[in-house]
């Protein structure tokens, strides 16, 4: 059985990826709305390597196990973050879709 400081570790840990999600979340939004190319391609690379980063984390959290529900969990968490990402992309590509149609319009 779990220490409590065990448990209090992997709720702070929960607390702190939620965290990361928001700021995350507020970048996108401030370079949605940012008229520089270079902060949205910024972002975009920052995204790129979270997505490699994370890839590597979760491929090694399913390698270092062989209780194959740590397994499964670990490739369903590697999927959802995946998805989180993805969606990011499409609503960031949307937005600079807008953002070029826009201008383009008022020239």
């Amino acid at each position: 059985m779990a220490s409590d400081d065990t448990h209090k570790a992997w709720d702070r840990f929960e607390t702190d990826i939620k965290g990361v999600a928001e700021e995350l979340r507020r970048h996108y939004k401030d370079a949605g709305t940012a008229k520089s190319s270079e902060q949205k391609a910024e972002l975009n690379r920052s995204l790129e390597q979270l997505g490699r980063a994370a890839d590597s984390v979760f491929a090694s959290l399913e390698s270092a196990t062989r209780d194959p529900e740590v397994r499964t969990r670990t490739k369903q968490a590697a999927r959802s973050f995946g998805s989180a990402l993805a969606e990011t992309f499409r609503e960031f590509g949307s937005e600079v879709d807008k953002a070029v149609r826009k201008s383009g319009s008022k020239q």
